[in-house]
């Protein structure tokens, strides 16, 4: 149950929803879009000179811990009327439905299995139906106002035969008519295990899979389909689809450990790149740090992080452009409208350790795209720049205003301020000088706000919401 944090703190709240904005986004898909840019261009009610105000406004706890990030549709039937409603699913496999005013946990879907998921939801194109996460193997298709199962056209989709050695690790993603998943190995990369991409077209059911190992067989692996092992897809963005209309919805994943052959005639894409067409059939082109070997040998994945679309840029002569991290810490710039593959960076950058959140990506007033990684103690900020033809990453500014016991956590960006989580606070920085603009803990006597591995802030409507490792959810709005 929703706790009650006082009878004036409930007076206020009421009279603020009586003036605040009339709500209409929605936060569909883990990272805002299937880019997964993590830049709410809608949000107008939190600004840079308000965000002070943000105090919380409920919390609740959830059935478990929720390792992973949240989606919001702001319309949803329930009952004879429509609320605002937000979709976590918790690492033993429970996704519930959220009404996002009150913290009130309207229903729940319970999946059944030995192990555990970091994935989250996503919402279906109709706002209707979500698309739950399980750790029986399975992608489940719930309604969105009551959190019942529909069965046919697909669902539920098996997306895994190995749900003991193969992890449902990254949020799902909807785009092109498409539903999105992919796997990984768990912690330890115990095998059998080979990461794969699964498709289910939303207008018949059908699917596809893409493996990173042995990628010319498009069935799910079992345990002996394929003689390479641990090549997992478990980055915090998953399947990246590309925003810009000239790449016709291309996807995009990133691997971590496995055999790299591909540049030598095979079929095996480890510690690599790859682009692939919508359906995920074929591949379009890929990219391989030089040092893959090492890489590989040293479980330093390249998959750590997500390739990230950046903005076109019109007057550069590689207008199309991703970065990649990894657990090297080092930040490639890759030409995404030709693949180099082995090596051919743009650019490479020394980063403050491994990187393993996903950047946010935001273009600012006047058309400059920024990009912000979040580590467990600093956030960066870059700008891309072009000079004669030729695109860089400028490093624009670093910000220390917490830190995590983990790997660091996703930034979000909205109406230029860039929010983090860290361990006992959730932080509102300028996203043009990385200034403190607001810190969850310096409101209350103790913070409420617990400490975070792979949990990330979603900003919608004028809210920000997070979960903790304390099973916590908490939401903030202006006081």
């Amino acid at each position: 149950m929703a706790r009650l944090l006082s009878t004036v703190a409930v007076l206020a709240g009421l009279i603020s929803a009586t003036i605040l904005p009339a709500r209409a986004d929605n936060w569909p898909v883990a990272g805002y879009d299937s880019a997964r840019s993590s830049f709410n261009s809608a949000e107008r009610t939190l600004t840079v000179g308000n965000v002070h105000r943000l105090r919380e406004k409920w919390q609740i706890s959830l059935p478990s811990v929720a390792d992973s990030t949240l989606i919001e549709i702001d319309r949803v039937k329930v009952g004879r009327r429509y609320r605002p409603m937000l979709y976590q699913t918790t690492k033993n496999g429970i996704t519930v439905g959220i009404d996002a005013m009150t913290g009130s946990i309207v229903w729940r879907f319970t999946t059944s299995g030995s192990k555990i998921t970091n994935s989250a939801p996503a919402a279906d194109p109709s706002g209707k139906f979500i698309y739950a996460p399980g750790i029986d193997g399975m992608v489940h298709k719930l309604s969105a106002g009551k959190g019942r199962e529909r069965h046919g056209g697909g669902f539920p989709a098996r997306i895994t035969r190995l749900p003991n050695t193969e992890k449902d690790a990254s949020p799902l993603n909807v785009a092109n008519g498409y539903l999105y998943a992919v796997t990984s190995g768990y912690f330890g990369d115990a095998v059998p295990y080979d990461g794969h991409v699964v498709t289910v077209r939303l207008s018949d059911g059908k699917t596809t899979v893409w493996n990173s190992l042995c990628s010319n067989k498009h069935k799910l692996p079992t345990a002996g389909s394929c003689s390479a092992q641990r090549s997992g897809i478990w980055a915090r963005g998953g399947a990246v689809v590309d925003p810009d209309p000239t790449m016709n919805g291309r996807v995009y994943v990133a691997t971590g450990n496995g055999d790299f052959d591909a540049n030598q005639g095979g079929h095996n894409y480890g510690d690599s790149v790859i682009s692939l067409t919508s359906d995920v059939m074929s591949i379009l082109g890929s990219y391989t740090p030089t040092n893959y070997v090492q890489l590989d040998q040293g479980d330093v994945d390249l998959g750590s992080t997500t390739a990230t679309m950046l903005p076109a840029q019109a007057s550069s002569q590689t207008p199309w452009m991703l970065t990649e991290g990894g657990k090297d810490g080092v930040l490639k710039l890759i030409n995404r409208a030709a693949m180099p593959g082995v090596g051919g960076e743009l650019q490479l950058i020394d980063m403050p350790a491994g990187l393993f959140s996903a950047p946010a990506v935001w273009t600012d007033g006047s058309n400059n795209a920024w990009i912000f990684l979040g580590f467990s103690y600093v956030v960066e900020a870059f700008r891309l720049q072009t000079y004669s033809g030729v695109s860089k990453l400028v490093g624009a500014w670093q910000a220390s205003p917490g830190q995590t016991g983990g790997e660091g956590t996703s930034p979000v960006v909205a109406n230029g301020i860039v929010f983090v989580a860290f361990d006992n606070a959730l932080v509102a920085l300028n996203a043009v000088n990385g200034n403190l603009l607001w810190s969850s803990a310096n409101y209350g006597s103790a913070p409420s706000f617990g400490t975070v591995h792979w949990q990330s802030p979603i900003v919608v409507n004028g809210w920000l919401y997070c979960s903790d490792q304390s099973g916590h959810l908490t939401a903030y709005a202006l006081n």
